[in-house]
């Protein structure tokens, strides 16, 4: 059975709004607007096809349609659609591209299972990710963050 933090959309950045500053989400967030700063999410961040981050993101997974311009740290998987770009560096144990996908930056594809929270931090130390700390109701209490 899925995750709820994964397929209940609890926060929107809808078409035409824009958020600036650190955006710590409980749950899943879908961004079709534009959001500069950092993000975190204890579920799922999906970038619609017109969303266009400025902001580092870390999360249990993503999905990208649009543009990140920023680093990208997964507990999971990463999904980049057609059409999708990210200017920054990608973590992820599961790292999927569709044709037409573009990363400028590094990729880290661990593979699932044992040392993946290991190889996630020696990645956010290398790169210097940025992540906001964890707010009220900001889910899980990790310490990526360098």
């Amino acid at each position: 059975m899925a995750d709820s933090r994964d397929v209940i959309v609890n926060t929107l950045v809808g078409a035409g709004s824009s958020v600036t500053g650190d955006l710590v989400v409980s749950g899943m967030l879908r961004i079709d607007g534009d959001v500069s700063g950092a993000v975190r999410a204890s579920g799922k961040v999906v970038v619609g096809g017109k969303g266009r981050v400025g902001a580092d993101i870390q999360a249990r997974s993503v999905i990208i349609g649009g543009l990140v311009k920023g680093d990208v740290v997964v507990l999971d998987r990463a999904v980049l659609l057609e059409g999708a770009v990210v200017v920054g560096n990608v973590f992820a144990p599961v790292f999927d591209a569709a044709d037409g996908a573009v990363v400028h930056g590094d990729i880290r594809a661990s593979g699932p299972g044992k040392g993946v929270e290991e190889a996630l931090l020696a990645f956010v130390k290398a790169h210097g990710t940025r992540v906001p700390e964890s707010g009220p109701g900001g889910g899980e209490n990790r310490s990526w963050k360098k």
